[in-house]
């Protein structure tokens, strides 16, 4: 679907002059050089490939951006509205949407954004294995142990919760349940798993934390529920699911343990 949203110009560059295993975001902000995080290193985007200076960039304007937009939600952004409200839309493989622009609040309540100004595309991988390392951690002899884990943005983190989803599942057979709020965990689409989680999991997606702890708790009787990207206000809908007998990993924006709000 990338390859259908993305302008002639810079589709052109990335799906045929970059290796595109190396690309984790691609920035766009209006009538600015575009930006892309290429090789764990941010460069400049021009028509030839990539550079440490903007002299050739590539640009792309407030239009272009709006365009991605509609043809990133299907042409129809109001459908996804609830998303916009959170500044992000996620479509087809698990590719995420980070976006700025005009907020619209209603009685002071987010319902959407407009006029976007920049967006932010992520573009997630499966790396298989990269949870070896930690997995004596988090399971011994087939007991899961509560997990949080802790990294600044953009360090892997979703990676390694997904890979130790589908590890967990194959070597305990467990029932977990998956809660991927913005379908990054799992790229669920249709009802299919874009990546490889486990045989074992159940997946719900499109949904706030807080609903899926509680309902997921008592429809599917898991004995893990793996999530991404834990706010503090949910905080207490997890508790309850762990006071209730469920085994909890998930992972939290931090550079370490005395961020973390313990109260």
């Amino acid at each position: 679907m990338l390859a259908k949203i993305l302008p002639p110009k810079i589709g052109e560059v990335i799906f045929h002059r970059l290796n595109f295993d190396k690309i984790s975001e691609l920035r766009l902000r209006a009538n600015m050089p575009v930006t892309i995080c290429y090789g764990g290193k941010y460069l400049f985007l021009s028509a030839i490939g990539v550079s440490e200076s903007d002299n050739g960039a590539l640009k792309i304007s407030a239009e272009e951006l709006h365009r991605i937009m509609v043809l990133a939600t299907e042409r129809s952004l109001y459908s996804v509205n609830n998303q916009l409200a959170q500044g992000y839309v996620t479509i087809g493989g698990g590719v995420r949407i980070g976006v700025c622009g005009e907020i619209v609040s209603t009685n002071g309540t987010v319902t959407t954004i407009k006029d976007f100004t920049a967006l932010n595309i992520r573009f997630p991988r499966q790396v298989l294995g990269c949870s070896n390392s930690i997995y004596g951690h988090v399971v011994e002899n087939k007991v899961v142990k509560n997990t949080l884990v802790i990294s600044p943005p953009g360090a892997g983190k979703t990676t390694i919760l997904r890979d130790l989803c589908k590890l967990i599942s194959e070597e305990t057979a467990l029932n977990i349940l998956l809660v991927d709020e913005r379908r990054e965990l799992s790229a669920n689409e249709k009802s299919n798993a874009g990546f490889s989680v486990g045989g074992t999991v159940d997946i719900v997606t499109n949904c706030a934390k807080k609903f899926a702890f509680e309902v997921g708790v008592r429809s599917m009787r898991p004995d893990v529920i793996i999530t991404d990207e834990i706010s503090e206000c949910e905080v207490p809908a997890m508790a309850r699911a762990i006071n209730s007998g469920v085994k909890m990993i998930a992972s939290f924006h931090a550079k370490e343990v005395a961020e973390i709000p313990l109260s």
